[in-house]
């Protein structure tokens, strides 16, 4: 076993298969306010950070637009959308044999603490975890921060804590925070991206997981 106290899972990408409904909302916020879509390949980008941060990057909005997007976003999301997703297979055996084992489990996503608790507690994931750490309303918060804050809800030390997520904006902010980081490479972000940031160690699969923090 990996000496670890405390395992943090992003959520989007790395817990579930999120983006049937992230991209039909954000897709018909689009619509609705006449941002032009990107291309299919930089619509994917948009699953994993915050929505003003990819909006900015690749729609060039920010200001009063960009809240104004987000809200409008929210208001199609948090009713539908968020619930047009699934828990990849394989996730609840390896949270159950993980918390069996002693480790503490929690959630660490860049997704407004809100919608954080809504989506874990709609797909049954609340129960295997010890906390929820979903970002500030305002989503200005970094993946660094909502990292910080899980351990020190969690009493441990960024040293004796592991990162587990799909994108770059997980490698950085467990880069940031001084965690352990283990990229997934079933989620939406790249090998590639991820290594940029210091990651070193990769999965394929949900088991996988288990296997290299369990050592099977």
């Amino acid at each position: 076993m990996k000496d670890f106290d405390l395992i943090l899972f992003d959520l989007d990408g790395t817990l579930t298969r999120s983006d049937p409904g992230i991209l039909r909302c954000i897709r018909e916020t689009m619509k609705k306010l006449n941002v032009p879509e990107p291309p299919a390949e930089i619509m994917r980008k948009f699953i994993g950070p915050p929505l003003t941060l990819s909006i900015r990057e690749y729609c060039g909005i920010t200001g009063e637009k960009a809240m104004e997007f987000v809200e409008e976003y929210r208001s199609i999301y948090n009713v539908k959308g968020v619930f047009e997703a699934e828990v990849f297979d394989g996730m609840f055996p390896l949270l159950k044999k993980l918390r069996k084992s002693g480790y503490k489990l929690a959630l660490a996503t860049s997704k407004p603490q809100s919608s954080a608790n809504l989506v874990s507690d709609h797909f049954g994931i609340t129960p295997y975890l010890d906390m929820v750490s979903g970002a500030s309303e305002d989503e200005k918060d970094t993946k660094a921060n909502v990292i910080r804050r899980a351990i020190a809800a969690m009493n441990t030390t960024a040293s004796r804590t592991l990162m587990i997520g799909d994108t770059r904006f997980d490698a950085e902010g467990a880069q940031q925070a001084k965690t352990h980081f283990l990229g997934v490479l079933y989620g939406y972000g790249t090998r590639e991206e991820m290594e940029a940031f210091g990651a070193a160690h990769f999965v394929d699969t949900p088991e996988d997981i288990g296997k290299w923090i369990l050592e099977e």
